[in-house]
């Protein structure tokens, strides 16, 4: 099977028409997938009319699935408004309306807002984010992604000298901070714990380094919190330059797959009180299924 494939970046991302996520799902199919993500990190594949359980379903061909972390609430039995293996990126309650202006979600998810790479705050890598837009409003709410291998590349040796055996500490709590959400409770920082990743690794498939910093990167272990600080922010504007960044524009039923080893992404603002925004996410562990928050 052929599929038509248009560059939509001179460095990465790339879309792709006639591939069906809906299914069937071929060994021919996850492969080429596997296959161009290797090479491109994002890969759009439009006109995608999926059901929730055609989503989750086309997510395990590529790996274990993330699932919400069910301790991650407190005492209070979380109620959610998508199923199991769905994250919610969207402006909606359990009724499918607009969140109101003072619900506490909202705070939650200006995080999103900031350069990050998805679910780097629990202890096991994750492989690929898979966003399906569903409802897209009028104006803005798209989603900028940078690509850190590049980005690498094109870093002083020394810089890569100092960086390479560097562990990072990221914390889900750190990004919500910094987005402006100032309820962190201490059930909040046991119901998740900071985890440690390396700065620099190698993509497994197509052999380049790349790093990962953004907003969930908080520590560098050995480094002063003010040296970290610096040095993590400091490659985050390096790595997010124009030069590396696509903007995706979304039209409905989209979907967008990205890497989230080797690149970073964030959301742009739109009028999220006037107009909804629905897109559900699965997101692919590397190796096993973790948990993660979800507000």
């Amino acid at each position: 099977m052929s599929y038509d494939i248009t560059p939509l970046h001179p460095l990465f991302a790339v879309e792709v028409k006639g591939y069906n996520a809906a299914g069937p799902i071929t060994d021919e199919m996850v492969e080429f997938l596997e296959e161009t993500m290797a090479k491109y990190a994002v890969v759009v594949l439009p006109d995608q009319e999926l059901t929730d359980e055609q989503q989750i379903d086309f997510a395990r061909y590529f790996g274990p699935r993330e699932t919400p972390a069910p301790a991650a609430s407190g005492n209070k039995q979380p109620v959610y408004r998508l199923p199991k293996y769905l994250f919610d990126a969207s402006n909606l309650g359990i009724d499918n309306e607009i969140l109101p202006e003072d619900h506490p979600r909202r705070a939650m998810r200006n995080g999103d807002r900031l350069w990050h790479t998805d679910s780097s705050f629990n202890p096991l890598p994750t492989k690929w984010s898979m966003l399906h837009g569903r409802i897209i409003p009028p104006e803005g709410g798209d989603t900028e992604f940078a690509d850190t291998r590049a980005a690498y590349d094109d870093l002083e040796e020394e810089v890569k000298a100092q960086m390479e055996n560097l562990v990072v500490e990221h914390s889900l709590w750190h990004s919500r901070r910094k987005g402006g959400f100032d309820d962190v409770t201490p059930t909040h920082e046991q119901s998740l714990p900071p985890a440690y990743h390396k700065l620099v690794r190698t993509d497994p498939r197509s052999g380049r380094k790349c790093y990962i910093t953004g907003a969930h990167a908080r520590y560098i272990p050995g480094l002063s919190e003010e040296g970290s600080e610096d040095m993590l922010q400091a490659l985050t504007n390096f790595a997010t330059q124009e030069k590396y960044v696509y903007v995706h524009k979304w039209r409905t039923n989209d979907l967008v797959i990205w890497d989230n080893r080797c690149t970073l992404h964030r959301g742009t603002p739109y009028d999220d009180i006037a107009h909804k925004r629905d897109m559900r996410r699965t997101t692919i562990d590397e190796f096993a299924p973790s948990w993660s928050f979800v507000a």
